[in-house]
Protein backbone atom coordinates (compact mmCIF):
# COMPACT_ATOMS: atom_id res chain seq x y z
CA UNK A 1 0.00 0.00 0.00
CA UNK A 2 0.77 3.28 -0.62
CA UNK A 3 2.64 5.17 2.73
CA UNK A 4 0.94 8.40 3.24
CA UNK A 5 3.19 9.75 6.05
CA UNK A 6 5.76 10.08 3.19
CA UNK A 7 4.23 11.24 0.00
CA UNK A 8 2.25 14.08 2.08
CA UNK A 9 5.39 15.44 3.54
CA UNK A 10 7.41 14.69 0.21
CA UNK A 11 4.19 16.59 -1.90
CA UNK A 12 4.10 20.09 0.53
CA UNK A 13 8.21 19.91 0.61
CA UNK A 14 8.15 19.96 -3.06
CA UNK A 15 5.88 23.16 -3.33
CA UNK A 16 7.44 24.67 -0.82
CA UNK A 17 10.85 24.06 -2.25
CA UNK A 18 9.35 25.12 -5.36
CA UNK A 19 8.36 28.57 -3.74
CA UNK A 20 11.56 29.25 -2.09
CA UNK A 21 13.28 28.62 -5.84
CA UNK A 22 10.56 31.30 -7.15
CA UNK A 23 11.92 33.42 -4.74
CA UNK A 24 15.57 33.07 -5.47
CA UNK A 25 15.16 33.49 -9.25
CA UNK A 26 13.48 36.58 -8.80
CA UNK A 27 15.96 38.45 -6.07
CA UNK A 28 18.40 37.31 -8.10
CA UNK A 29 16.60 39.06 -11.25
CA UNK A 30 16.19 41.83 -8.81
CA UNK A 31 19.98 41.71 -8.10
CA UNK A 32 20.94 41.65 -11.45
CA UNK A 33 18.59 44.74 -12.45
CA UNK A 34 19.82 46.99 -9.61
CA UNK A 35 23.55 46.76 -10.58
CA UNK A 36 22.28 47.43 -13.95
CA UNK A 37 20.53 50.49 -12.94
CA UNK A 38 23.27 51.72 -10.94
CA UNK A 39 26.14 51.35 -13.79
CA UNK A 40 23.42 53.60 -15.87
CA UNK A 41 23.13 56.08 -12.99
CA UNK A 42 26.84 56.32 -12.56
CA UNK A 43 27.07 56.65 -16.96
CA UNK A 44 24.32 59.26 -16.57
CA UNK A 45 25.94 61.23 -14.13
CA UNK A 46 29.29 61.13 -15.54
CA UNK A 47 27.66 62.27 -19.03
CA UNK A 48 25.80 65.22 -17.11
CA UNK A 49 28.93 66.36 -15.73
CA UNK A 50 31.05 65.69 -19.24
CA UNK A 51 28.36 67.87 -20.75
CA UNK A 52 28.32 70.76 -18.07
CA UNK A 53 32.03 71.47 -18.63
CA UNK A 54 31.81 71.46 -22.38
CA UNK A 55 28.62 74.29 -21.97
CA UNK A 56 31.28 75.96 -19.48
CA UNK A 57 33.55 76.06 -22.22
CA UNK A 58 31.22 76.82 -24.57
CA UNK A 59 29.60 79.70 -22.84
CA UNK A 60 33.42 81.12 -22.28
CA UNK A 61 34.39 80.59 -25.96
CA UNK A 62 31.42 83.06 -26.86
CA UNK A 63 32.02 85.75 -24.44
CA UNK A 64 35.85 85.72 -26.06
CA UNK A 65 34.27 86.07 -29.86
CA UNK A 66 32.00 88.48 -29.12
CA UNK A 67 34.52 90.89 -27.47
CA UNK A 68 36.31 90.11 -30.22
CA UNK A 69 33.18 91.06 -32.82
CA UNK A 70 33.37 94.28 -30.86
CA UNK A 71 36.89 95.02 -31.02
CA UNK A 72 35.96 94.80 -34.88
CA UNK A 73 33.45 96.79 -35.03
CA UNK A 74 34.89 99.23 -33.11
CA UNK A 75 37.85 99.20 -35.72
CA UNK A 76 35.65 99.35 -38.62
CA UNK A 77 33.79 102.54 -37.21
CA UNK A 78 37.04 104.12 -36.67
CA UNK A 79 38.40 103.57 -40.47
CA UNK A 80 35.41 104.68 -41.70
CA UNK A 81 35.42 107.57 -39.73
CA UNK A 82 39.11 108.22 -41.16
CA UNK A 83 38.15 107.85 -44.46
CA UNK A 84 35.26 110.13 -44.25
CA UNK A 85 38.05 112.52 -42.37
CA UNK A 86 40.71 112.17 -45.69
CA UNK A 87 37.66 112.56 -47.76
CA UNK A 88 37.40 116.10 -46.59
CA UNK A 89 40.74 117.07 -47.21
CA UNK A 90 41.81 119.23 -49.95
CA UNK A 91 42.69 116.62 -52.71
CA UNK A 92 43.47 119.69 -55.18
CA UNK A 93 46.65 119.05 -56.83
CA UNK A 94 48.77 121.90 -58.95
CA UNK A 95 51.37 121.55 -60.95
CA UNK A 96 53.80 123.65 -61.49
Amino acid sequence: MINYKVIIPLVIGIFVWQGVADAASISSRVRILESKISKQNFKIKQSMGINSLQSAKVDKSLVKIKALEKKVNRLLKSSKKAKIKAGRLDKRYAYP
